[in-house]
């Protein structure tokens, strides 16, 4: 085994500074094809390494909340009926979302705010109602392995409003669901297979005007059947 010249690597992996595709056989110890899904080998299957995000340790926190919002300042009459619309996160300068290791213990921490649509009808008719930002945070507990600084949390958070219903005369309640996923994870380089790079896709369909292209069909005529057997007579 030789060291290329000033570089450090070996020698075979000068062939990469030349632009030509660089690959590494199938290492020999790895396990059989069949063990990870492939019948059998392909002539362009490789190995490759892939710099990615590994999840070490992940886990989930359903959670359902009830917001009851007060429409007497703007609702007129009593409210007959009402829907929902959606729940979204929001994220700005004022209202920061966190996902953070809590110091010193095995614990996470997960804070954002949201807001959430329903519509709604009364005597005047219907209407919208977007509320305001509502402040959420949950701590979970996760292993030991929170402590290895090589690992950083991840959090993410899937909002619905998925019922709301008339409460009072001028009231109305929604049920907020919260799939909330907590995970412990870490940038690492792994082998896996690789059948090459995805092929080119298509072109992009562009909007060129308002009006699609007039595509009339050919011949603009009768068909040739009603000229040679005339119209048929009526029954």
């Amino acid at each position: 085994m030789s060291c290329g010249k000033r570089t450090g690597y070996h020698s075979s992996l000068q062939r990469r500074k030349s632009g030509e595709l660089y690959r590494r056989p199938v290492p020999s110890n790895l396990a059989e094809l069949k063990d990870i899904g492939l019948t059998q080998a392909e002539p362009e299957l490789e190995i490759v390494c892939i710099k990615t995000e590994k999840v070490y340790e992940s886990c989930k926190k359903v959670e359902t909340n009830e917001e009851i919002t007060d429409l007497s300042n703007i609702a007129v009459g009593e409210i007959e009926d009402v829907w929902c619309l959606d729940a979204e996160l929001v994220i700005d300068d004022k209202h920061p979302f966190k996902c953070e290791k809590v110091a010193n213990t095995n614990r996470a921490r997960v804070s954002f705010f949201y807001r959430f649509r329903f519509a709604y009808i009364d005597q005047a008719g219907q209407k919208i109602f977007t509320s305001q930002p509502i402040f959420f945070e949950k701590t979970v507990i996760l292993s030991d392995r929170i402590f290895d600084p090589r690992l950083f949390v991840q959090c993410e958070v899937f909002l619905d409003c998925f019922e709301c219903f008339v409460s009072g005369p001028q009231q109305v309640t929604c049920c907020i669901g919260k799939l909330i996923l907590v995970k412990l994870v870490a940038l690492v380089q792994l082998l896996v297979p690789s059948y090459g790079f995805c092929p080119e896709p298509d072109f992009c369909t562009q909007v060129e005007a308002e009006c699609p292209e007039f595509e009339p069909e050919w011949p603009p005529f009768p068909p040739q059947d009603d000229l040679v057997n005339g119209p048929s007579e009526p029954e």
